[in-house]
């Protein structure tokens, strides 16, 4: 893609993740590359963050199968579809605990993030969606706290090692 168009295509997407992570209280700390940082619970406290969360993930991939179908509608997919690309994925991590959250940076130049062990998890839950060919996965601290309807779709992928972490991690997908 030229850069006009990347910039194009990101634009509608990020667009369109940003109304469903609005609509369940998550806040987009950033966008890293064609990645979006969200947190649930800050700045500001949200009820029930961990569901939140898992709920805004669903209703995320139903609204990139949207944008796939306008891209498609539209024509814009030639852009990918012409390089063997069918289809525009996602992939999500979800964890939850502690967080370091604040402006962080220098005096010239400061920028509200999250940062920590539970930020970590969460990329790396995110990665290992390609070991186990799912869009989103999360950890037992997620599911532990799932309601009936959730918890019921979960499905347990196993225990594994990730980078900075003794212990393994329990990982689910839905």
């Amino acid at each position: 893609m030229s850069p006009e168009t990347a910039v194009k295509f990101l634009n509608e997407y990020f667009s369109g993740m940003h109304d469903v992570i609005e609509k369940y209280n998550g806040q987009i700390i950033n966008y890293i590359g064609d990645s979006v940082m969200v947190v649930f619970g800050a700045p500001k406290s949200v009820e029930d963050h961990e569901n939140k969360a898992l709920e805004c993930s669903l209703k995320m991939i139903d609204a990139l199968e949207k944008l796939n179908e306008e891209w498609d509608n539209s024509e814009f997919s030639r852009f990918w579809k012409n390089n063997g690309i069918e289809t525009i994925k996602m992939r999500i991590g979800i964890h939850a605990g502690n967080v370091i959250v604040g402006n962080l940076g220098s005096k010239e130049m400061l920028q509200y993030s999250t940062i920590g062990d539970t930020v970590n998890v969460a990329s790396r839950l995110e990665q290992a969606n390609k070991e186990f060919s799912t869009s989103i996965l999360f950890s037992h601290e997620i599911y532990s706290s799932l309601t009936k309807d959730l918890y019921d779709k979960a499905n347990y992928q196993g225990e594994i090692s990730l980078k900075g972490r003794d212990q393994k991690t329990k990982v689910y997908d839905i």
